[in-house]
């Protein structure tokens, strides 16, 4: 693997986050005593005096990570014979409405991992438990603060983090090597991005059967490469839309233009043929390059073992990284309000936000929130991620508008594939979310 610029020493993220509110005070308690309350305290193993079953919901199915999940659950369940935990997997699109659903039949989960981004929106309208309440204040300093930041709500805690992510670009090092490119000079900057990609490009006849990049293949989209060139997509309380800003206009206008250049039905075509574990396109060579998490490297581990690839920053318009050069996410676990069995939920939510977050952290690639647990993990792609967390973004969902993305797609499909001019697409999307926003407030 290749590193993408210097790298920082340490595990301490320095990821931005925007948060809807300012986070609560830290209190100082020990890591030593924490991983000892953990691991050891009769309150833990013995919360309940009779046998209590726990419900968590994540959305984990795939053949990838389903493995994880069940190994942290089955650690617990070994340890704890009087709070065992069922793991119900639901899809990742429809977790935050069933989970709101199940609270309105007041017959939700114990516990649930959930978008990191969206936390403060529950606690503001009383989903999830107050953990302060049971104690979670105690935990703060062991969890890096801007990761602990996202379940702070009017100075009190709703949710522990459970991992956050950062963004790389990975090339393909063995086709940068077939067409004539220096596989130890990847880009760094969108015109080097751009040049690479022509030259990774590859028709039989006329159609594609490799295309060397494209903005949105991958897990990037158009607010994250926005941000990749210094801009957002909101104002700085992350209230109302800026959709239409200098930044985003020709950011959209850069994508549309690449898009152009290969043919939008090329573009859209050549996607539909994707596919995931040894289907995935980076995988099975009809992209030469591609932006995905730093946990897409234990997806190419098991799909690609022998694959000779990179892993770096993200390119930028002037080649130089700023804070929101990679865009990142993540998850919280939360009780929600209503549970019967809120001292044992948290229980083991604080185990699988410090023991759990470890083991998934090794296996997964993801970063944990849990300073210790990081601390477990020194494979290069990690370190990589740990130098990359002061790069990358991550915001708070919008309190007035929490689904704008659908709006924000749309505009972003009709000027790259269907032909409407970037400011006009963008103009009618800020005037629909702005009159989401003010509706709401």
């Amino acid at each position: 693997m290749s590193g993408g610029g210097k790298q920082w020493s340490g595990h301490e993220p320095a990821t931005v986050f925007r948060p809807l509110t300012p986070r609560g005070q830290s209190m100082k308690k020990s890591l030593f005593l924490l991983t000892a309350a953990l691991l050891g305290s009769p309150a833990l193993s013995g919360a309940s005096a009779q046998k209590v079953t726990l419900d968590l919901w994540a959305h984990w199915g795939s053949e990838q990570r389903r493995p994880t999940i069940n190994r942290i659950i089955d650690t617990w369940n070994k340890k704890n014979p009087n709070i065992q935990v069922k793991y119900t997997f639901v899809p990742f699109d429809q977790l935050p409405t069933k989970t709101l659903a199940a609270i309105a039949a007041k017959n939700p989960p114990d516990v649930v991992v959930i978008d990191i981004r969206t936390t403060p929106l529950r606690a503001a309208k009383n989903q999830a438990t107050d953990l302060s309440k049971l104690g979670a204040d105690s935990l703060a300093n062991q969890f890096y603060p801007n990761l602990w930041a996202t379940a702070t709500y009017k100075g009190d805690q709703y949710g522990l983090p459970f991992v956050t992510d950062t963004r790389f670009l990975y090339y393909n090092k063995d086709l940068f090597k077939e067409v004539g490119l220096n596989p130890a000079k990847p880009p760094t900057t969108w015109d080097e991005l751009e040049a690479y990609a022509k030259k990774l490009d590859k028709k039989t006849g006329p159609v594609y059967s490799r295309i060397g990049f494209h903005p949105l293949y991958g897990s990037f989209g158009l607010e994250s490469w926005v941000a990749n060139a210094g801009g957002s997509m909101w104002d700085q309380d992350m209230i109302n839309p800026n959709f239409t800003n200098p930044v985003a206009v020709k950011t959209l206008t850069w994508i549309k233009d690449w898009t152009d250049r290969l043919g939008a039905r090329n573009v859209q075509a050549f996607k539909s043929s994707f596919g995931s574990g040894a289907q995935d396109p980076f995988i099975s060579g009809k992209l030469g390059m591609i932006i995905d998490i730093g946990g897409y490297a234990a997806t190419l581990k098991k799909y690609a073992p022998n694959m000779n690839y990179g892993m770096v920053r993200i390119p930028t318009p002037t080649g130089q990284p700023g804070p929101g050069t990679s865009s990142g996410g993540g998850f919280n676990l939360e009780v929600p309000v209503g549970t019967k069995h809120p001292k044992e939920a948290f229980a083991f939510a604080k185990w699988m936000a410090t023991e759990g977050a470890r083991i998934w952290a090794q296996e997964q690639n993801d970063f944990p929130g849990a300073k210790n647990a990081s601390l477990s993990v020194t494979t290069p792609a990690f370190r990589l991620m740990s130098a990359n967390m002061k790069y990358t973004q991550v915001n708070s969902a919008p309190p007035y508008a929490p689904s704008y993305g659908t709006i924000l797609d749309k505009a972003t499909e009709d000027a790259v594939y269907r032909g409407a001019d970037p400011r006009q697409a963008l103009e009618e999307a800020q005037a629909q979310v702005q009159r989401l926003v003010n509706s709401n407030k």
